[in-house]
């Protein structure tokens, strides 16, 4: 890698905080010492909060599992469940857990009988009068997958050795093992999604990329419960151009720069070729952006994520918004490398313009950008997918243009 990469590698390393999810500003969970682990989902037209009651918050699977679900409220607008929706994250956290403690007040003990598994208490208001529910949630108990011969050869860890540190992303959490930091994407609810990425990430084990696969994570049955890879402090390629810009006093709509386009390049070079080895595979990422590019110690691009559980509108191919959110076409049915071409060329633009979120109508920070780029890019976003460039071709271009 060139003395220009790995300079500005350092530069990026000493100068942007830590990235995640938890913001520091944002309040820690309600009552630490009782309640924990807390995440928000989404399910069907309700929203589902989960913590562990008396768990230790640095153990997975430790104390007792509640969620709390509510949905909007249209007949009783001023409900308490109406409030929670529309709360930031924090707030419906602690918004919910008062709710249950004003119907409880002694939860979770009491007359009331709560489940060994996984109890749900669902919020409702009706007549001005706040109730609830008390079942099984059935839906958040997992029958995990087996590991299958074809990955019996990765290394295993158990979820038991695992030390939780923090949230980064809904199905993600930063966590200690031996000693040093890594990602934990966890197994949800598409059980062989999580096969699938595994198997891609195993096969791409030698991409420079592709971001590595460590170990499975297994319960004490050797079940899936995910997976590790390294975590990267730098963050993603949305944090990093967000933050840098924000550090050199750069507007959004600034025409400057706060990185130099030699650096920009190699990343978009780096982007191209883990497309490139993706579908030679006869795979496809499905939600590419700049969230889902990684920057390693070195200044390596990383790609990461290949099991999507939707996609960004703002990056996706028109044939992909069409058959998905209009046709309701399921995910895996309208994933193709033509899709997922057109969202690299959105990346690439993305990457020499310093952007986070995507634009429909592309605009260009005062004329910097060469022509030989931005041909590139719009030979990968030809509204007919049978005229853009394969990856391929844009790696290829890529390099001849840029040599």
């Amino acid at each position: 890698m060139s003395n220009l990469v790995i300079g500005w590698a350092r530069k990026i390393n000493a100068s942007l905080p830590v990235f995640d999810t938890q913001r520091a500003d944002s309040p820690q969970p309600l009552r630490p010492s009782r309640y924990s682990c807390f995440t928000i989902k989404p399910r069907g037209d309700e929203e589902v909060v989960h913590f562990r009651f008396e768990a230790d918050p640095y153990l997975y699977d430790s104390g007792q599992m509640f969620a709390i679900a509510y949905r909007p409220n249209r007949n009783e607008p001023d409900c308490m469940e109406n409030m929670i929706f529309n709360s930031r994250a924090w707030q419906k956290i602690g918004n919910a857990l008062d709710a249950v403690l004003l119907l409880y007040p002694d939860f979770p003990t009491g007359t009331t009988s709560f489940h060994d598994t996984v109890t749900c208490i669902t919020l409702a208001t009706t007549g001005g009068k706040l109730t609830a529910t008390v079942t099984e949630d059935l839906d958040s108990i997992i029958s995990y997958l087996p590991i299958p011969s074809s990955l019996s050869h990765i290394p295993t860890v158990p979820i038991t050795e695992l030390q939780h540190i923090h949230l980064v992303d809904i199905d993600v959490d930063r966590v200690k093992w031996r000693g040093s930091a890594y990602a934990f994407k966890k197994t949800g609810e598409h059980l062989e999604g999580t096969l699938r990425e595994l198997a891609i990430l195993d096969r791409l084990a030698n991409s420079p990329n592709i971001i590595n696969l460590v170990a499975i994570v297994v319960n004490h049955d050797n079940t899936i419960r995910g997976f590790l890879t390294p975590f990267m402090c730098s963050g993603n390629l949305g944090n990093i151009f967000e933050k840098a810009r924000q550090i050199t006093g750069l507007c959004e709509d600034d025409d400057a720069t706060a990185f130099e386009w030699p650096l920009k390049l190699t990343w978009a070079r780096q982007i191209a070729q883990g497309v490139v080895d993706l579908h030679a595979i006869a795979a496809y990422n499905g939600d590419l952006k700049p969230q889902n590019v990684l920057i390693d110690p070195s200044g390596r691009a990383l790609l990461i994520d290949f099991l999507p559980m939707g996609i960004s509108d703002s990056f996706a191919a028109p044939e992909v918004l069409e058959m998905y959110n209009i046709h309701g076409n399921p995910l895996e049915t309208v994933l193709s490398a033509t899709a997922d071409v057109y969202s690299l060329g959105l990346v690439l633009w993305a990457v020499v313009e310093e952007r986070w979120e995507g634009m429909r109508t592309l605009v260009w920070r005062g004329g910097k950008t060469p022509e030989w780029y931005r041909d590139i890019v719009k030979r990968c976003l030809a509204l007919a997918p049978e005229d853009r460039s394969s990856a391929t071709e844009v790696l290829s271009l890529l390099g001849k243009e840029g040599a």
